[in-house]
């Protein structure tokens, strides 16, 4: 008589098992980098086939793009919490968002010393990504900026493009390829300067 061992992840969701998929690429991630990371190496971790595997990714870009929404996600979520303290001027609002902008940023250059292998395939093969980064970060600096015009008379015409004015001056402080080159507390100094050359920007002419 046959008997049949039941699958390990038989009572699993696939969103289930695509999130053991990303831990396991994670740990991966961490430790040899996405370049030296093989599909078979997460599906053998996972105690699983490769074929198994390209049913849920169906390759190691795929993987990493769902590694990054779930960064941006974290991200967000961390962000979001600065707009709902309810004790901070919007300057101090601002100051706060980009502290915790840079501080995400460098906790995962340090967390993942190849981050740039990971960056520079999302932005060849998946550059929609590189959008909805953008986009997630936009939409919550919008709020600073609405309520800064409202309550302090912060002068700018359009929002959609003075918030992205705002991010883009801040690429150094949210990108590996520059961050690298510089401490965490080096990084604040030079953050701390463009947000009040920023916020002075900002203000109504009198």
């Amino acid at each position: 008589m046959l008997v049949f061992m039941k699958r390990f992840d038989a009572d699993l969701s696939g969103n289930e098992l695509k999130e053991m998929i990303l831990d396991a690429a994670d740990k991966r991630f961490k430790t040899v980098g996405f370049k030296k990371t093989a599909m078979a190496e997460i599906a053998s971790d996972l105690g699983m086939s490769t074929a198994n595997l390209y049913r849920y990714f169906p390759s190691k870009v795929d993987i990493a793009e769902g590694f990054a929404v779930r960064c941006f996600v974290e991200k967000e979520q961390g962000l979001a919490k600065v707009l709902e303290k309810t004790k901070l001027s919007e300057v101090e609002r601002l100051q706060a968002f980009a502290l915790a902008l840079l501080h995400f940023n460098y906790k995962q250059l340090q967390e993942y010393p190849a981050i740039n292998d990971i960056i520079v395939a999302l932005c060849a093969e998946k550059p929609s990504l590189v959008e909805r980064k953008k986009s997630g970060e936009l939409e919550l600096i919008k709020v600073i900026l609405q309520k800064g015009k409202e309550v302090d008379g912060w002068v700018f015409d359009d929002i959609n493009v003075m918030g992205r004015a705002i991010l883009t001056s801040w690429i150094m402080f949210t990108t590996p390829t520059f961050m690298q080159l510089s401490t965490l507390e080096e990084l604040e100094k030079l953050l701390e300067s463009v947000i009040y050359i920023t916020i002075n920007g900002l203000q109504p002419r009198t």
